[in-house]
């Protein structure tokens, strides 16, 4: 199995060229990167500012919703994958070779967090509980646990024994987790991930995220455009038919159940209506993005591929 960078089954040949030589520090590769000229897998919004992270140990902030970004320096070289806050001041961001790494000072600066018994496998993403536990998940299986704002991890069993698909996220629905990877890989958890049960999934492609909107159902995504929604927990899902095949790699919901759904080729998808339907557009690159969100003035904040912008979609 070829472990998938968190940009859905297209292989991404990094630009090697906009970037400085491998030779340089870890702290002067951060500070010389601009966010447009690199890729960046992750971005989540904390205390007024955004924080998101990539390639190299790139770690960057804005505090003016994506309009410009400036870099911090990293104890690492590897990508990065995943960024979570457990509280206002302490971040934790995870990716490839094993990476965790902690910030205390909303991160600003950070610290490597060696996790031994996960080797050099990818941490492919990672998440903030509301009960105050971080989980982080990854390549062959891979579940970390965290019950002390990630200084400390242990690795988890689980689904069963042979379990060794990617995970690609979990997520919060209601008192329950949720979980999707590759080859149509679908679980949930209603014990605190003691114990998971497979759900029968609709696709047999692989998944790249889920969100769970807050009328109560969910919505999965992944190969080829693919998007599935269910009203009862998982049980049953309904296609929601968008007219592009490009993969769709990151999804975010906010409290009134507008979705951002951002994939391949510059693709950006928009429901308001938890969902249900959704508008296209196109970030102007055309390159692969990873992540998105609306900022306040209803504009789209998006990071991929050499692909770092906000665009303000159309009414119709």
């Amino acid at each position: 199995m070829m472990i998938k960078p968190l940009l859905g089954a297209l292989a991404i040949s990094f630009a090697v060229a906009s970037l400085p030589s491998l030779a340089a520090t870890p702290a002067k590769i951060a500070l010389q990167i601009k966010a447009q000229k690199t890729a960046l897998f992750d971005v989540v919004e904390a205390g007024g500012k955004m924080v998101a992270v990539g390639e190299r140990g790139v770690v960057m902030h804005s505090s003016d919703e994506g309009q410009s970004w400036s870099a911090v320096r990293t104890p690492s070289n590897r990508t990065l994958t995943s960024v979570a806050f457990h509280s206002a001041s302490v971040a934790v961001a995870v990716g490839h070779g094993g990476t965790v790494m902690r910030s205390e000072d909303a991160g600003q600066t950070w610290q490597l967090v060696p996790v031994p018994e996960i080797g050099t496998d990818a941490i492919l993403g990672l998440l903030a509980r509301k009960n105050g536990k971080l989980i982080a998940w990854g390549a062959f299986g891979m579940y970390l646990e965290s019950a002390d704002a990630g200084k400390t991890w242990q690795r988890v069993q689980i689904i069963r024994e042979d379990f060794d698909r990617h995970i690609s996220q979990v997520i919060e629905f209601g008192d329950k987790l949720f979980l999707v990877g590759e080859t149509g890989t679908m679980a949930i958890s209603s014990d605190e991930g003691v114990t998971w049960t497979e759900l029968s999934s609709p696709y047999e492609g692989s998944y790249f995220g889920a969100v769970a909107p807050p009328d109560g159902s969910l919505l999965v995504f992944g190969m080829r455009g693919n998007i599935f929604r269910s009203t009862d927990g998982g049980a049953n899902w309904t296609n929601v038919a968008i007219p592009s095949t490009s993969a769709i790699n990151g999804g975010w919901v906010d409290s009134t159940g507008q979705v951002v759904l951002v994939g391949n080729n510059g693709l950006i998808a928009i429901s308001k209506d938890h969902g249900q339907s959704f508008a296209l557009a196109k970030a102007p690159e055309g390159l692969p993005l990873a992540r998105g969100r609306l900022t306040k003035d209803g504009s789209v904040l998006y990071v991929g591929y050499l692909s770092t912008g906000t665009l303000r979609m159309q009414e119709k």
